[in-house]
C-alpha cells in the first residue's frame, strides 16, 4: 500500500470516528439536558460579560462593597426562604406530592422573606459586620427580592421535575440579562451603589411569569381542591430537609456569605468590593457549568436510584472527571494571570482583585468539582453527614481570620490561607459524597438490605 493510499485510509477512518463520537454525544441524555441549561445561563452570562467591564468604570470598590454586603446576605437568607422545601420536590414519590411541596414552599416564603427584612434592619441599625454603611431602605428591598428568589427556586425545581429545562434556561437568561443591563443602565444615569442594589432587585423578578405560565396548567387542579391535611402530612413526610438539609445548606452559606462582611471589617470596604468582584465574575464560568450540571445530574440521579440504582457510582464518577478536565484549565490560567487579566478586563483599580482570583483558583476549581456531585447527598438521605462537613467549614472561616489577626496577616495572607483551608475541605467533602455511594452500591449488592434501602430512599 502507497503512503498516499495509507493516508487516505487514516483520513477516512478518523472522520469516520469523529462522526461516531459525535453522534454518541448527541444521544448523550445528560450531556444534550447539561448543555440547554448551560445555554440559558450562557446567554444571560453573555451580557454580564459585556457590560462587566462598564460596571467597573462607573462603580467603584465601595459601591461593590455595598453590593457585597446585600448580596452576602441574601446568599445566607435565601437557602432559609422555603426552609429547603424546594429541593424535595425532584425526589417526591408522585406527581400529588411535588405539587404540594410546590405550594406549600412558595406559601413558607412570605413569612420567612419579612423575617429576613426584620434580621437585615437589625444589622444596619447595630452597624454589625460592616453593614452599617448601607442605606435605611435595604430591608424593604431584600424582603421583595426574597420573595422573587423563593418562587424562582420553587418553580425551577418543579420544572426540573417536569423535564422542563427549555423553559429554565430561558427564565435563567433573561433573570441574569435583565438583572445586569439594570445595573449598567443605573450606573451609567449616576446612581452609585443604590443602582446596583435596585438593578439586583429588578433583575431577581424577572422570569417567574415563564416558569408560572409552565406550571400553572398542573397546579390549577389541586388549588381548587387544596386541603391542608395532605399539606401537613407531605411537609411532615419530607422533614428530614428543613430538619438537616436547612441548617446543612444554612452553615454552608453562611461560609461562603460571611467572608465579604469580615473582610470590610478587618481589611476595608475597598478590599471587600475587590473581593465581592472576583467571585462575581468567576460565577460566570461557574453558573455556566456549575449549576446547570447540578442542576441535570440530581435530575437525573434521582431518577437512576429509582429505576437503575446499579449504574449510580458509575455515574457519579464520570460526571466528576469530566468536570474536573472542565475546571483544571481555566483554573491555571485564573492562578498563573490573574492580575493581568483583571486589570485589562476592568481598569488599572482592579489589580488587587485580579490576585485575589489567583490566590482562590484552587478552591475555585474545588468548588466547580464536588458542588454539583454533592446533589447525591439530597437523594441518598445523606444529609446528617453534610452537616457535620458544614459545622467544619463554619468553625474554620473565623479560625482562619483569628490566625490572619493573630499573626498580622496581611490581605493577600489572609485570603491565601482561607483558599487552601477550603481547598482541603471540598475535598474532604467529595470523600464523604464518594462513601455514601459506596455504602448504597454495597446495599445493592447485600439481598437482604437491597429492598430496605432502595424503599427508604424512594421514600
Amino acid at each position: 500500500m502507497s503512503i498516499k493510499s495509507l493516508f487516505r485510509q487514516l483520513s477516512k477512518n478518523s472522520v469516520c470516528l469523529f462522526r461516531s463520537r459525535v453522534s454518541g454525544l448527541q444521544k448523550n441524555t445528560f450531556l444534550r439536558k447539561s448543555a440547554l441549561l448551560s445555554s440559558g445561563s450562557a446567554a444571560g452570562h453573555f451580557f454580564t460579560l459585556i457590560l462587566s467591564p462598564i460596571l467597573t468604570r462607573v462603580y467603584g470598590p465601595e459601591d461593590f462593597a455595598t453590593l457585597g454586603l446585600f448580596t452576602s446576605f441574601l446568599s445566607v437568607a435565601g437557602v432559609a426562604v422555603t426552609l429547603q422545601y424546594e429541593t424535595s420536590i425532584i425526589s417526591a414519590s408522585d406527581q400529588s406530592e411535588a405539587v404540594y411541596l410546590t405550594l406549600s414552599a412558595a406559601l413558607l416564603g412570605i413569612p420567612t422573606s419579612l423575617l429576613a427584612g426584620c434580621a437585615m434592619w437589625f444589622l444596619i441599625h447595630n452597624s454589625l459586620l460592616g453593614f452599617g454603611i448601607l442605606p435605611w431602605y435595604i430591608p424593604i428591598l431584600l424582603s421583595f427580592v426574597m420573595c422573587f428568589v423563593g418562587c424562582f427556586a420553587v418553580l425551577r425545581y418543579w420544572c426540573l421535575r417536569d423535564q422542563s429545562f427549555h423553559t429554565v434556561s430561558r427564565a435563567v437568561a433573561e433573570q441574569t440579562a435583565a438583572r445586569v443591563i439594570a445595573q449598567a443602565g443605573a450606573g451609567l444615569l449616576g446612581f452609585h451603589d443604590v443602582g446596583l442594589i435596585a438593578g439586583e432587585t429588578l433583575g431577581r423578578g424577572v422570569g417567574l411569569g415563564r416558569m408560572f405560565k409552565s406550571s400553572w396548567p398542573e397546579f390549577h387542579s389541586h388549588v381548587t381542591g387544596f386541603r391542608w391535611s395532605e399539606c401537613r402530612r407531605v411537609l411532615w413526610k419530607n422533614r428530614k430537609f428543613p430538619l438537616l438539609s436547612l441548617p446543612s445548606s444554612f452553615i454552608d452559606a453562611l461560609c461562603i456569605g460571611l467572608t465579604v462582611p469580615l473582610l470590610i471589617q478587618q481589611y476595608g470596604s475597598k478590599i471587600g468590593g475587590s473581593y465581592a468582584l472576583v467571585w462575581r465574575v468567576l460565577a460566570l464560568p461557574s453558573v455556566l457549568i456549575t449549576l446547570a450540571v447540578a442542576d441535570t445530574f440530581h435530575s437525573q440521579i434521582a431518577e437512576m436510584v429509582r429505576q437503575a440504582p446499579g449504574k449510580v457510582m458509575s455515574f457519579f464518577t464520570r460526571t466528576s472527571m469530566t468536570l474536573l478536565l472542565a475546571g483544571i484549565v481555566p483554573s491555571a490560567i485564573l492562578y498563573l494571570w490573574g492580575r493581568p487579566l483583571f486589570v485589562l478586563a476592568f481598569g488599572a483599580q482592579w489589580g488587587v482583585a485580579g490576585t485575589l482570583a489567583a490566590l482562590v483558583a484552587p478552591w475555585y476549581l474545588g468548588q466547580l468539582v464536588v458542588n454539583p456531585v454533592s446533589r447525591t447527598v439530597l437523594v441518598l438521605s445523606g444529609q446528617e453527614t453534610k452537616l457535620v462537613w458544614d459545622v467544619l467549614c463554619l468553625v474554620s472561616l473565623p479560625v482562619v481570620f483569628h490566625i490572619a489577626r493573630e499573626r498580622g496577616l496581611d490581605v493577600l495572607g489572609a485570603v491565601r490561607l482561607l483558599s487552601l483551608v477550603n481547598t482541603s475541605l471540598y475535598f474532604i467533602y467529595f470523600l464523604i459524597v464518594y462513601r455514601l455511594i459506596a455504602k448504597f452500591h454495597r446495599s445493592l449488592i447485600a439481598p437482604p438490605l437491597a429492598g430496605t434501602v432502595s424503599e427508604e430512599v424512594a421514600g
